[in-house]
């Protein structure tokens, strides 16, 4: 081999050894998390300084940010976990265990600290790539082969601090609670569900001002709604095995049938005025209970899956107007009669698709 040659072996092996390091799972929020707890185990305060260098870590900074929580919030926080961590307050903590909801922060707190050896267990092999592994094959499952891909610049944060997650401009976060408490269920599926998020690669369209909204309603539902069947189902198939912070019930059943109906009156009052009248991405916000598109998008999703058109959904994984379309088509096959949109709605995404989608 030649001096250039080889060189070029070199610059090649450095950058796929390092493109294969470039994706882990960066735990250094949870082992400060620790750090922070046991002192204050010890009875040791935790000062404004050290929650700031604290929640200035990337993972937790990103998270705080994403979530847009208040200074005010992030004080009582602090204070909190101050009290949860205080042994002296065992007795009153044990008290307040028993009305959760009045006191929602400690609850949540306090799941870390009960479940503290369980928590340190699972983290102690975040970081095998058995991990990442499991979180791509929970994606790919309900992605098409042309998406079958890895994302190796994606950077992904466990934290210790509430208990969601989310992705965040091409970065995924997990809490460490949601992670354990969905893996226990089946391993990877809450890091499949956010990996989706990512591989799925949605399409960006050029559209006008007034539809804008009735896109952002469109791309959410498909979003969340395929997304979730990676892991909401199995939350609702093993209720019996979930904490109560993890039952869907609420965020992705709630009034459903009533939803989809509105959504198919503001669409055919679209569809009527020639889109001179619509709603604002606020309003459909407001409409799905802020639900980022989980509600109706897991109803709509699950319906298609049961009603045979698991292939078909995955094939169009990145065409929000087939996912309306093949809802329709599932729920007319559906014994238990769930909401139709109406044909006028079906036709104006039609219309829309026919105008739009240049992907298929």
């Amino acid at each position: 081999m030649d001096k250039l040659a080889s060189q070029l072996f070199i610059v090649i092996i450095f950058l796929f050894t390092n493109s294969i390091r470039a994706q882990s799972v960066n735990i250094e929020s949870v082992n400060a998390y620790w750090k922070i707890v046991d002192r204050l185990k010890q009875g040791d305060t935790l000062s404004r300084a050290t929650w700031k260098d604290f929640l200035n870590l990337e993972g937790n900074k990103i998270y705080v940010q994403n979530q847009n929580f208040s200074e005010n919030f992030l004080e009582s926080y602090r204070k909190t976990l101050q009290y949860v961590y205080n042994l002296k307050n065992e007795d009153k903590l044990k008290k307040m265990m028993d009305d959760k909801l009045n006191n929602w922060m400690a609850y949540k707190i306090n799941q870390y600290k009960a479940n503290e050896d369980e928590l340190k267990q699972y983290v102690s092999h975040l970081e095998e790539s058995a991990y990442l592994d499991s979180i791509y094959l929970k994606a790919w499952d309900w992605l098409p082969k042309k998406l079958h891909t890895k994302s190796p610049n994606t950077q992904i944060f466990i934290i210790a601090i509430d208990n969601d997650a989310l992705v965040d401009q091409g970065r995924i976060v997990f809490t460490l609670w949601s992670v354990y408490n969905q893996d226990k269920l089946k391993y990877g599926i809450l890091g499949g569900h956010e990996m989706h998020h990512v591989l799925r690669k949605p399409i960006n369209f050029d559209i006008s001002p007034s539809e804008e909204g009735l896109f952002y309603l469109l791309q959410t539902i498909l979003n969340e709604g395929s997304a979730d069947m990676i892991d909401k189902k199995y939350s609702f198939d093993k209720a019996k095995d979930v904490v109560y912070e993890y039952h869907f019930e609420e965020l992705l059943l709630t009034k459903t049938d009533s939803i989809i109906r509105e959504i198919d009156t503001a669409i055919q009052e679209m569809s009527r005025t020639n889109g001179q009248k619509y709603p604002s991405i606020k309003q459909f916000r407001n409409l799905m209970n802020y639900s980022s598109g989980h509600n109706p998008g897991y109803y709509m999703a699950d319906i298609i899956v049961k009603s045979g058109y698991r292939k078909e959904l995955i094939k169009n994984i990145q065409n929000p107007f087939q996912f309306v379309i093949l809802y329709n088509k599932a729920a007319k096959k559906d014994k238990l009669d769930p909401p139709l949109f109406s044909d006028v709605t079906i036709d104006y995404i039609k219309q829309l698709e026919k105008k739009y989608w240049k992907h298929n």
